[in-house]
């Protein structure tokens, strides 16, 4: 009991980091039918800006907001001067425009921060823990939880109870029909870059602290959330959040029972684990949990 308690707890933790990532996918796809393939390099840079504020003397908690709103204005700032001019546009433009940029972005970090690893500084010590059930749970697996859990709730009052968040909706369903009714859809969609960039600072901080070290290849982690995309609806935020904590328990889990189960075969088994989940989904239901099914009419 001991032993699933742990698991449990950092499948939870990991869960939420890869919700939050699943999420900025999320929110850029609904809103401009973007899939952003440079989100994992937003992810890294939001990482890197905690580390070097950090670095200066500012506190843990203003570095944490300021790395945030650096990384949501870097995403604005490419929404507004780089991919707003291809709008309209087949939409392998936009993806292939989005992973220029993120080769870009790669290069930007090795030529201002290099290629080696760096610690994520956080306010308690890196290793502090407490009990439940006799498991000791890290403490920065608790942050991501309940951080993740603030931003999450955050967004769906945004999206649900604000004018910011029916502009989004409007957007997301008809921008010409939005534009009509005087909807400043330029203005909304820049927004929405800047919420999904802060989401992806939020998680590139906390998977620097969980386990993994802060460098230019946590941006390949990324692409670990690609999964909960799918199994979620890659149109349904709830739909995301739901199947990115399912992953995280599940991948946690599979590297503590299955895994041993198999040798040498099994050892990173865990790894895979939530494609083998996508790719039944897939076959299954292409949609995804909470995704919607598209009907055309001719």
């Amino acid at each position: 009991m001991t032993t699933f308690v742990q698991l449990l707890s950092s499948g939870l933790a990991l869960g939420a980091i890869y919700a939050l990532i699943a999420l900025g996918f999320v929110i850029i796809y609904r809103g401009s039918e973007v899939f952003n393939f440079a989100h994992g390099e937003l992810l890294t840079i939001g990482a890197f800006f905690m580390v070097s504020l950090t670095g200066l003397g500012v506190p843990w908690g203003l570095a944490l907001l300021v790395a945030m709103a650096g990384t949501g204005l870097l995403a604005a700032t490419l929404e507004r001067l780089l991919l707003r001019r291809f709008v309209g546009r087949p939409v392998y433009v936009s993806i292939i425009l989005t992973i220029i940029i993120g080769h870009v972005l790669r290069a930007a970090m090795l030529l201002i921060w290099g290629g080696d690893q760096r610690g994520m500084p956080v306010p308690w010590e890196t290793t502090a823990t407490f009990e439940i059930g006799g498991a000791q749970i890290l403490y920065n697996g608790l942050a991501a939880v309940v951080f993740g859990a603030v931003a999450m709730g955050v967004f769906v009052y945004v999206l649900r109870y604000t004018r910011l968040g029916l502009g989004m909706r409007a957007s997301a369903a008809d921008q010409e029909a939005a534009l009509a009714v005087g909807i400043p859809v330029g203005r909304v969609l820049m927004l929405t870059w800047f919420i999904a960039g802060a989401c992806a600072a939020l998680a590139g901080i906390f998977l620097g602290t969980f386990p993994r070290a802060v460098e230019v290849n946590l941006s390949f982690v990324a692409l670990r959330a690609f999964p909960a995309i799918i199994v979620g609806g890659l149109d349904s935020v709830g739909g995301t959040v739901i199947a990115g904590l399912g992953l995280g328990i599940l991948e946690v889990m599979a590297q503590g029972y299955v895994n041993p189960l198999l040798g040498n075969f099994g050892q990173n088994l865990h790894e895979v684990f939530p494609y083998v989940i996508m790719i039944l989904f897939l076959v299954v239901r292409p949609y995804g949990l909470f995704g919607r099914k598209d009907v055309e009419r001719v």
